[in-house]
């Protein structure tokens, strides 16, 4: 009898396992499926970028702003709205809103950056306009007429050659206002070194250019120490900066030939500190002085003279020179004139102008 109990025992046992087993397959499948549903649904994080993305804005949320016109995009990461459970991180935009003056800053650079891959061409040149007190009762030049009578016909070659940056000489307080108001020009250095110191003015459009800086050094100019102006200037259509130097050197022998020399060799000083910038640097004035000026500062500067000349090989001034200059670094000369009609009626130097193309930028 009692091996039949041991078997019945037995019988209990296994359906207790058995019971057991199904219980806990039982939770498992709850278990993996309630993991599937709340996945499938995006209630779950499957990794840091789909947690990421809970927090983007949901469009037509109360939260959202609207685009306008004068927004620009920048990057950063948004969400692309697909059924639950196949959403993905995409990149995306945010919104700037920018004033319609910065807009058209933005606008503005664009179009000069464009502008500034383009050759910039100008009209530079020089002129010494015989000094209202040469012309003056006592002057040595009474056989000129005065300078009420001739300033307006300087006015009038400035206009005729479309001159844009004029270097002067000898110019006086009333030859000064006179070209400024006849020609719309503005001067530098104007007034800026006192009413004694009129005469180096550098005269340019200031619808074509606009003043950057303006700077002077100083030569010894017949019998006293003079400021010679170098002014920076902006060409408005580019942007492309520039400078321009203007100079009257000592005229005659002994002592002024000696000051003379000094002064060109300050202006060479001048010229290769200025070009260090990499900007086009011009040189215009009245240096007393022909072949000799040429060979002392073209060589040594890279100067190109509106005129013509070789510094190639040794030194070339280019023939039947005149002692008014026009030169430029980093640039390329066409249609110089120099108009001699000016003599005895105007001044007692030639108007000199000549175009200058500056090449365009390049990356």
């Amino acid at each position: 009898m009692p091996r039949p109990k041991t078997r019945a025992r037995s019988h209990r046992a296994e359906r207790g396992n058995t019971f057991a087993t199904l219980l806990l397959v039982g939770l498992l499948i709850l278990v993996v499926g309630a993991v599937t549903l709340l996945g499938g649904s995006g209630f779950l994080a499957r990794d840091a970028g789909t947690a990421a993305r809970m927090d983007a804005p949901v469009p037509g949320d109360p939260g959202t702003t609207a685009a306008s016109p004068s927004v620009a995009p920048t990057r950063t990461p948004a969400v692309s709205r697909k059924p639950p459970g196949k959403r993905t991180v995409v990149p995306g935009l945010t919104l700037r809103r920018y004033t319609t003056e910065e807009l058209a800053e933005i606008e503005a650079e664009r179009l000069r950056a464009i502008a500034a891959r383009k050759p910039v061409t100008i009209r530079v040149g020089t002129f010494n306009v015989l000094g209202s007190n040469h012309t003056a009762p006592g002057g040595d030049r009474r056989n000129y007429p005065p300078a009420s009578r001739r300033t307006p016909q300087a006015a009038s070659y400035i206009r005729n050659y479309g001159v844009q940056v004029l270097g002067t000489q000898e110019l006086k307080p009333d030859q000064l206002n006179g070209l400024k108001s006849m020609t719309g020009m503005a001067a530098y250095p104007d007034y800026a070194f006192g009413t004694r110191d009129t005469d180096n003015n550098i005269l340019y459009d200031p619808d074509v250019f606009e003043f950057v800086s303006g700077d002077s050094f100083s030569i010894t100019f017949m019998h006293a120490v003079r400021p010679q102006p170098i002014v920076k200037l902006r060409h408005r259509l580019t942007g492309r900066e520039m400078y321009f130097v203007n100079m009257h050197a000592s005229a005659g022998e002994g002592r002024y030939a000696v000051s003379r020399r000094a002064g060109h060799l300050a202006a060479v000083s001048v010229v290769n500190r200025l070009a260090s910038e990499r900007l086009p640097v011009f040189l215009t004035g009245d240096m007393n002085d022909r072949a000799e000026f040429f060979c002392r500062v073209a060589p040594p500067t890279g100067l190109a003279a509106a005129i013509g000349g070789s510094t190639s090989g040794g030194c070339s001034p280019a023939g039947r020179l005149a002692v008014d200059w026009v030169l430029g670094t980093g640039v390329q000369w066409s249609d110089y004139d120099e108009d001699r009609s000016t003599l005895g009626r105007v001044s007692d130097h030639h108007f000199v102008s000549a175009t200058a193309t500056i090449p365009g930028e390049t990356d």
